[in-house]
């Protein structure tokens, strides 16, 4: 008796845990291009960031230009008043170099004449004593040995003025190099804060998926990183669906899919899914749960769709999934 009852409770519990056969998951999503550049919201320094800049919906881009673009806060600010301090130091480096370096020369020109006086002082001093009165004699020496030492003390200062001169110009290039690094930090910032079309098409934004919800849009506030629209240049269409986490475990890649859209009340069109994430994400706009993103390819045939398009997604015998079911 008790062996019976456990293989009664054991059915039962396969029973329960083995979808039913013909059962239909239905799964939301929407249409996304194959042949499309996501527009990312840049990194910043705090989040959320709110959107400065976001092309309408449906413009056309070309390459290079610029779609969105956040707050770089005061980096942009900070740019032309480097720039200025930039010429300002260069301007101020080049006067005092030019100072320095008229010292420089006159220092030059007083050893030139220090030398000059030393080479007389040198011929003088060679004359013996004996053709000379001493009195002469010893005044020639003497001279020699001032104008030695002056000679010695115009050299000194000759090569510190140039050593002064090579220390402001080295100051110069070192007070311009950090202000040019300071400018390239705030240019990179006010670059990065900037997503450009990496190819011609049109902008289609995105939705949050913060706890906001809605149509991103100029103005919205969203977080780094996260994804904010799209850059559509080709005419290749996939569906993006979500599945929650009881129903992944009916899925898999290869199923038969039926598509409809809402923009074409009444189609119906056979796809199958293409992949499948191996993890589930938050979709807080949606409630608490956790949600895989299933990709579904079709052939749109006569159907006009534009990326964004809401989709519906019925998944039929679904325990085919599992072997369950022939």
């Amino acid at each position: 008796m008790t062996r019976r009852c456990t293989e009664l409770l054991f059915a039962g519990a396969l029973l329960a845990a083995t979808p039913a056969a013909n059962a239909v998951v239905v799964l939301t999503g929407e249409v996304r291009s194959t042949d499309a550049q996501n527009i990312i919201t840049p990194q910043s320094n705090s989040a959320p960031v709110v959107i400065r800049f976001f092309v309408p919906e449906g413009d056309p881009v070309k390459q290079g230009d610029v779609v969105l673009r956040i707050d770089p806060g005061q980096s942009a600010s900070m740019i032309p008043d480097l720039e200025a301090r930039i010429e300002q130091t260069r301007a101020k480096g080049d006067k005092d170099i030019a100072e320095l370096e008229v010292k420089a020369l006159d220092a030059e020109l007083a050893l030139v004449d220090a030398e000059a006086e030393l080479a007389t002082a040198k011929i003088d001093a060679t004359i013996p004593k004996g053709l000379i009165a001493d009195l002469d004699y010893d005044r020639y020496q003497g001279e020699l040995d001032r104008a030695t030492r002056e000679a010695a003390l115009k050299r000194r200062q000759l090569d510190e003025a140039r050593q002064v001169v090579a220390r402001r110009r080295e100051d110069v290039r070192l007070e311009v190099d950090k202000l040019q690094i300071q400018h390239a930090y705030h240019s990179f910032m006010v670059r990065t804060s900037e997503v450009r079309a990496d190819r011609d098409g049109y902008v289609v934004h995105g939705f949050n998926n913060n706890w906001i919800g809605g149509r991103i849009d100029e103005g919205s506030s969203t977080m780094p990183g996260s994804r904010a629209g799209e850059v559509v240049s080709g005419s290749g269409t996939r569906v993006r669906a979500w599945a929650l986490e009881p129903d992944r475990r009916g899925l898999q890649a290869g199923q038969a899919v039926e598509l409809s859209f809402d923009a074409h009340p009444g189609s119906r069109v056979e796809g199958r899914i293409a992949a499948i994430s191996g993890a589930p994400e938050r979709r807080p706009e949606w409630g608490q749960g956790r949600y895989f993103s299933v990709d579904i390819d079709f052939d749109a045939g006569q159907l006009k769709l534009l990326p964004g398009m809401s989709a519906r997604a019925i998944v039929r015998d679904v325990a085919d999934a599992s072997g369950a079911m022939p």
